[in-house]
């Protein structure tokens, strides 16, 4: 037999949480401490939390006979099947928990909280100086934030929140001129300079909303109409980020020309790219070749702002391959996905794999009264 002592804590409930383990042995020896950040939580997601990494760890060990201490009744008496749950975050955590319980020999316990203090300190020291571990095996990831859906596939990896915003208009976009990544280099127009301001104000709401992170940074593609939006959403308070794969498409030779007049000068070329991934203008970019780079990029924003909320603003067809990396590679994601100027995407990306989709192209905030 061993014991497993798990305890949250949150600093607002909702606010900052984090949760500890402490695991012993029948005679007390140590066999792990650990406590993971959690962002935001209330103090019971934290508790679950903490029994979920701890069964999680145990699952990599032959240890199957375990008591699981608490110092919330709620939990315990919950996992035991004694109280009932009604709260569908709750019952997201209960239903992750008791699958890894299947797989033990586990009885529950409530203890009073200055029996439980080795992982109490465990959360505070995650919650104030982040993740730690006394064993390299213990060093786990994330378990506790999931899916939103309980029939999603179950994560593994802390989520990364992305808002993605398209640029407002241009001067170019008014007058429905293609305009790309490789050549000119529009401003914002009056109207895309509210679409930006409006597109700032409505993400906090959003994100709220959802009850997901408030944005911590904002990256942008280098172009001056989305280093402008960029700018509105980062308010001289947020990291501003530049990266050039984050430009739109390159249209090469078709640069600043009208639809319509190349219908007629090059209707066979267009013919064949409408609708392809792999067909490029002259001189310009495939639909595959702009992915690659924004797939990439996506990637590294991913795993550098995990459990945090950022921004992203952009261009149409990047918007676009945003979207299509959420519906894993979704083809018609470039065709059929609308993109407005100012329109907001929020998604939380587990990784390249699985994301979940929470707006697409919301455009409520741009309603002009």
């Amino acid at each position: 037999m061993i014991f497993l002592y798990a305890d949250g804590a949150s600093r607002g409930n909702p606010g900052p949480a984090a949760y500890g383990v402490h695991i012993i042995d029948n005679e007390g020896n140590l066999i792990a401490d650990f406590g993971e950040n959690l962002g935001t939580a209330t103090n019971n997601q934290a508790e679950y939390a903490g029994v979920i990494a701890g069964l999680r760890y145990l699952s990599t060990t032959s240890h199957r006979q375990v008591t699981i201490r608490l110092d919330s009744k709620l939990v315990v008496e919950q996992l035991s099947g004694r109280w009932k749950i009604k709260n569908s975050g709750m019952q997201e955590l209960a239903i992750e928990a008791r699958g890894m319980l299947n797989q033990f020999d586990a009885t529950f316990e409530w203890v009073p909280r200055e029996q439980n203090s080795h992982a109490d300190a465990n959360a505070n020291r995650a919650l104030d100086e982040g993740d730690f571990t006394s064993t390299e095996k213990a060093n786990l990831p994330l378990s506790s934030i999931q899916p939103r859906s309980i029939r999603a596939p179950r994560q593994y990896q802390e989520p990364t929140t992305i808002a993605v915003v398209r640029h407002g208009h241009t001067v170019n976009t008014e007058k429905n001129l293609i305009s790309g990544g490789d050549g000119t280099d529009p401003e914002l127009s009056e109207l895309g300079l509210f679409e930006a301001s409006a597109a700032a104000k409505q993400l906090p709401i959003l994100l709220s909303e959802f009850g997901l992170p408030e944005l911590s940074r904002v990256y942008h593609s280098p172009m001056l109409r989305t280093t402008q939006t960029g700018s509105a959403i980062a308010k001289d308070s947020l990291e501003l980020i530049s990266d050039v794969r984050l430009k739109e498409i390159g249209f090469g030779d078709w640069e600043m020309l009208e639809m319509a007049q190349l219908e007629t000068d090059e209707l066979d070329l267009v013919s064949a790219w409408r609708g392809s991934l792999e067909v490029a203008p002259p001189n310009g970019e495939s639909v595959l070749d702009m992915q690659s780079r924004v797939w990439a990029a996506l990637e590294e924003i991913i795993e550098e702002n995990r459990g945090k909320a950022v921004a992203v603003a952009t261009h149409m067809m990047p918007t676009r391959a945003f979207s299509a990396a959420a519906f894993k590679g979704a083809k018609n994601a470039y065709f059929n996905l609308n993109s407005s100027p100012g329109g907001i995407s929020i998604y939380r990306f587990f990784d390249l794999d699985f994301a979940e989709v929470f707006v697409l192209n919301s455009c409520q905030h741009l309603i002009r009264n």
